[in-house]
């Protein structure tokens, strides 16, 4: 009996809380909370910086929105650019080419970039002459040259060039870019 009677004192030790515990974890909080909205005031002011304000003759506050260098040589109204217009080349080009003794296949999918619904569409009305003249371009390739980022962007650029050369042909505005949306050699 005398044991469980130490167990028990053991067991429950008297707690110390009150009032100063409180006021402690409550400074403490507040302390943590004061300094996560210090730091998030900084992060948004680093994301959405104040615009520059100017004070009209009537006395009314507006604000200047600062002029973007180039924005003008994009064009459009405001500086503002129009959104991108994409299609696809399809169905995928396929050549085939002689790597040494072995014949290899390209497979390529593409798609032209601009900013006009009519390059799109000139696009489209040429698509055979476009495609007749990329394959042709595409099959006198080695290898090697395909296997290297260099090669691929040397590609690109020509297949741009073939594009932009036919558009230019037939009277069709300019496209803004190529890309190549999947690449297999085999």
């Amino acid at each position: 009996m005398a044991e469980a009677a130490e167990d028990a004192q053991v067991a429950a030790p008297k707690k110390k809380s009150g009032m100063v515990g409180m006021l402690v974890n409550g400074l403490g909080i507040f302390a943590l909370t004061l300094g996560a909205v210090v730091a998030g005031g900084f992060i948004n002011a680093g994301l959405h910086p104040m615009p520059d304000l100017k004070l009209d003759k009537d006395g009314k506050i507006t604000a200047v929105k600062p002029v973007v260098a180039g924005a003008a040589a994009h064009g459009g109204e405001g500086g503002t650019q129009a959104p991108a217009i994409y299609y696809a080349i399809d169905p995928p080009l396929v050549v085939n080419f002689e790597d040494g003794s072995a014949v290899r296949f390209l497979q390529i999918s593409m798609e032209v970039m601009a900013r006009d619904q009519k390059a799109i569409d000139a696009v489209q009305k040429n698509a055979p002459l476009i495609r007749n003249n990329l394959l042709l371009l595409m099959s006198n390739r080695n290898y090697q040259s395909l296997m290297s980022r260099e090669g691929k962007e040397k590609l690109r650029q020509e297949a741009l060039a073939e594009i932009r050369a036919v558009e230019k042909k037939e009277g069709g505005p300019d496209i803004e870019d190529l890309l190549f949306t999947s690449f297999v050699v085999q």
